[in-house]
């Protein structure tokens, strides 16, 4: 018999496990004050047969304690090989069966992503394993976003709200700032290179390739990667040193489908509505400078704009950020997850969450450019 044992200031039934005959019995209460993880250990000790997982006996239960029935049947199962169903009160069972789609990112899972690649390793080495951590948790957080939608999983709408609003909302001065300097920045470096061919007028055809397909989505991104992609491994890594992660997973909640996927989320739909105003913040740029510099009035570049650059422009930059934005969720979450227990770790994976995801942000659209020039699509 496994008993485990509380405080004498803990007034509670305690949840107990007997091997009796083929039958193991559960009894007390299974509550998350009266039960720890070291009654799985009974398994790893039974020498006998075991037909059948008996909880009749259970005074009371929550959420934690159907968690714990729920990893005792699986250990079981995963020992003698077969499918085991714990018999329950009616009241009991329905809990019990409607826990069962519980989706948990185990320790041994999201542990994985939590051991920094040891200083011996070399340059290309730690390149190799970082990539192939970034691919496997790529794979998870794909799984989870199936789950979520097709499983009817639990989406916190709150941490979306809330990735929306640091992204989104408190990124739009920033982002819309810089890519209209941008605009100014480019026309004023341009126009005596036109001018010098009497080819004023295609200062608008360069702005609106060279700012809607590429540079200012590129640099939006670069932006919400250093404020939102760096905040998010922050967060997550100080849940990590607080040993918040491990509270999520002891009490049966998936750690990545309440933290990770509402935050990538939160980011697929803030990153390209940014891109979209800095789109016109950066054209309103080269707009203001055209006309000092090239003679080219506000009504003529905008007839210009629309007739000579095609819209396909601006649907590509906006294209193209629904991947940057999750490439930066990703690998801010990946990051977080690899914070060890001290501060030091929390400044460390920050740092690497920004570089990581300026590289495959930039390494991304590189592919996109040569893809596109592949399929023709202009």
């Amino acid at each position: 018999m496994y008993k485990n044992s509380l405080s004498k200031d803990h007034k509670v039934d305690l949840a107990k496990i007997e091997l009796k005959q083929n039958s193991l019995v559960l009894s007390g209460s299974w509550t998350w004050t009266s039960i720890d993880e070291e009654m799985l250990s009974i398994v790893d000790r039974i020498s006998v047969s075991v037909t059948t997982i008996d909880g009749m006996n259970i005074e009371k239960t929550d959420t934690t304690g159907m968690y714990f029935i729920h990893k005792l049947c699986q250990k079981l199962a995963n020992k003698t090989k077969k499918t085991y169903d714990v018999l329950l009160d009616s009241e009991n069972q329905l809990f019990f069966d409607s826990t069962k789609n519980f989706m948990l990112l185990e320790k041994s899972e999201y542990n994985k992503y939590t051991n920094e690649e040891q200083d011996s390793e070399g340059f290309f080495s730690s390149i190799a394993t970082i990539s192939a951590q970034l691919l496997e948790f790529f794979g998870y957080l794909c799984f989870s976003m199936y789950s979520l939608f097709k499983k009817n999983g639990s989406l916190s709408i709150h941490r979306v709200v809330e990735t929306i609003q640091s992204a989104g909302i408190k990124g739009v001065l920033i982002t819309s700032g810089l890519c209209f300097l941008l605009g100014v920045n480019l026309t004023y470096q341009m126009a005596p290179q036109f001018s010098t061919y009497g080819a004023n007028i295609y200062v608008v055809n360069f702005l609106g390739i060279a700012l809607l397909r590429e540079v200012t989505p590129l640099i939006t991104a670069i932006i919400v990667a250093g404020r939102t992609g760096s905040a998010i491994a922050a967060s997550i890594g100080t849940m990590k040193v607080q040993e918040e992660i491990d509270a999520l997973s002891t009490m049966g909640i998936s750690p990545m489908q309440r933290l990770i996927v509402p935050q990538v989320i939160g980011l697929l739909l803030a990153l390209p509505v940014l891109t979209m105003i800095a789109d016109v913040a950066s054209m309103f740029g080269g707009l203001i400078c055209a006309g000092p510099l090239l003679g080219i009035t506000p009504d003529l570049f905008i007839q210009r704009l629309h007739y000579n650059v095609s819209i396909n422009q601006f649907w590509i930059g906006v294209f193209k950020s629904f991947f940057f934005a999750w490439i930066i969720g990703m690998v801010g979450c990946y990051c977080g997850l690899k914070v060890k227990s001290n501060a030091d770790s929390i400044g460390t994976q920050t740092t690497k969450s920004v570089v990581i995801s300026i590289c495959l942000i930039v390494m991304v659209d590189a592919i996109f450019a040569i893809l596109f020039k592949i399929l023709g699509v202009n």
